[in-house]
């Protein structure tokens, strides 16, 4: 009538137990990206061999409908979840006890991925070309088989696997270094006054200590011996640096004449100094031979097949001076170039660009070497098949300048409030980005503070601010600002009088936009017309004072 507990442990056979596993447990067992005629990516989150995963991915194939948008395919023992793209589809492959809700919610945020990844297109090259990007992707999203609470942004900064400290202490070490080359710098002016100024007494010296025979044969006998040793000592070293291979013989006048035994006729000869001789600086053809240097050609570096034969740079640079309050201090300057650097010239030495419409605001500068006539049709190409790209060299096409006075110019407002204390000085600086479309990364601000002011950081929302000894800074670090974090405060107290922690200069960096709508709609060869691929970055570096 009934069954009694039984608290023996059973030991099932291990593939029973990964099946058991796999219907109740695991949820998605594969997520893959597929062509018409193959899959080009599959990722699984449980253990399963490569027969098993491509009678899975064939069986899509055979069984997907092509007519439909986010739909799903049940088989006997999975369950197929798709989402079109383009030419491709993204696939996930569950069991059938799945949450198909949760899943499609899944399979949203991995098209999301997909599309950050590829960046420009999803097709079949973009998706080989960042395949393992992809595939690190994934595996953030989706962790034994069940998706991680996570979001795009996040993603994207576990996958860079970017260090706060990391990046801190870097840019202490390049403040060092730079600080030491400016020292360096310095030290090396002072030394050639030195020298400049010592010249004229250096040269009066040689004329005293070093003069000819014609002078020195008047003088005393000490003179006369001075004389002989150092003619001797000029004759040692003439000896030292000729080859081994040469002998000696003396001519009547005391002087050594050196001949090799081969080779050629003419060798090192000491002649009898004239008057004056020893006024002039030596030639160092007459003391060492010089060998022959020949002109080699320059190695190209050898080209890597999967990256793109052309690589453009878009950067700009925005400076501006602040007040206290807040305020532009004058104007905000902004100034960008674009720079091609071509990697395989047999296919991209004579590459032209189609710009799309520029903004009137700004002012223009063309490199000489191109055509003005086609960049006032929006075309950026070289006049002359002569002056074609050379390998690995950055060429600087274009170059661009505006400056406003119109504070909407800078996507940021900073306000410093410096207070007078008993002990000091205590400051709160506040950032506001005013405009959400914009992301800033890496947001360093630093404040000059000397180590007798014992500066101490009461407070940094968001990121992490330190006081380093050596470079004598107060650092503050934001690894992003955007629409979702667009405030920053900072505060901090030290010993010392305002004006002796300002002025405070604020670095920032946006990627993937310019505030010069620069945009390449397309790359192509000048005489063949054949299309050409590229790599675009685009980077804007702000770099604001405040005084």
């Amino acid at each position: 009538q009934g069954f009694a507990p039984c608290h023996r442990r059973v030991n099932l056979p291990v593939v029973v137990r990964q099946r058991w596993l796999l219907q109740f447990r695991m949820v998605v067992l594969s997520a893959a990206i597929v062509a018409k005629s193959k899959p080009l990516i599959a990722r699984q989150f449980v253990e399963m061999s490569r027969l098993r995963v491509d009678g899975l991915l064939s069986a899509f194939q055979k069984l997907v409908d092509i007519g439909r948008d986010h739909t799903f395919i049940e088989t006997e023992t999975v369950r197929y979840i798709y989402q079109p793209m383009e030419s491709l589809h993204l696939l996930l492959v569950t069991n059938k006890s799945s949450n198909i809700l949760e899943d499609l919610e899944t399979l949203r945020l991995l098209a999301k991925v997909v599309q950050d990844c590829c960046q420009v297109q999803v097709n079949e090259e973009m998706v080989l070309k960042h395949a393992f990007d992809i595939v690190f992707a994934f595996d953030e999203v989706i962790s034994f088989g069940h998706r991680e609470s996570v979001t795009l942004s996040q993603i994207k900064a576990y996958t860079e696997m970017d260090s706060h400290e990391e990046k801190l202490h870097k840019i202490i070490e390049q403040n060092k270094i730079n600080e030491a080359k400016e020292i360096a710098k310095k030290k090396q002016l002072e030394l050639k006054k030195l020298q400049k100024m010592q010249g004229p007494n250096d040269s009066s010296i040689d004329k005293t200590s070093f003069g000819s025979d014609t002078s020195m044969s008047n003088n005393s006998p000490f003179q006369d011996s001075m004389g002989d040793r150092t003619s001797m000592s000029n004759i040692s070293m003439v000896q030292e640096s000729a080859p081994p291979w040469s002998s000696s013989s003396h001519d009547d006048g005391g002087m050594a004449t050196y001949k090799p035994k081969s080779g050629p006729k003419k060798g090192l000869v000491l002649g009898k100094k004239k008057p004056g001789d020893a006024l002039l600086p030596a030639e160092p053809a007459a003391a060492e031979a010089v060998p022959e240097v020949r002109d080699e050609p320059e190695k190209v570096a050898p080209y890597n097949p999967l990256m793109d034969p052309v690589k453009v740079e878009i950067d700009e640079k925005i400076c501006a001076s602040l007040q206290l309050e807040g305020g532009l201090n004058g104007e905000a300057t902004c100034t960008g170039q674009l720079q091609v650097t071509v990697l395989d010239v047999a296919k991209a030495g004579l590459a032209s660009f189609k710009l799309a419409s520029v903004s009137n605001q700004f002012k223009y500068k063309l490199h000489p070497y191109l055509n003005k006539a086609s960049h006032a049709k929006g075309v950026l190409e070289v006049k002359d098949v002569s002056n074609a790209y050379r390998a690995n060299a950055p060429a600087p096409l274009l170059k661009w300048q505006s400056k406003s006075s119109d504070e909407d110019f800078l996507p940021v407002t900073v306000s410093c409030w410096p207070t007078a204390t008993a002990d000091g000085t205590a400051i709160v600086l506040e950032l506001e980005l005013t405009d959400t479309n914009v992301a800033l990364d890496e947001v360093i601000v630093r404040f000059p503070a000397a180590p007798s002011s014992r500066p101490q950081i009461q407070s940094a929302e968001p990121g992490e601010a330190v006081y380093d000894t050596g470079t004598q800074q107060i650092f503050w670090q934001i690894p992003l600002l955007d629409k979702n974090e667009s405030t920053g405060n900072l505060e901090f107290v030290a010993a010392a009088d305002p004006a002796s922690l300002l002025p405070c200069t604020l670095q920032a960096v946006r990627r993937g936009q310019t505030m010069c709508p620069m945009e390449i709609t397309a790359c192509y060869h000048k005489e063949n017309e054949n299309e050409i691929s590229f790599s675009c970055e685009k980077t804007s570096t702000y770099e604001l004072s405040i005084s």
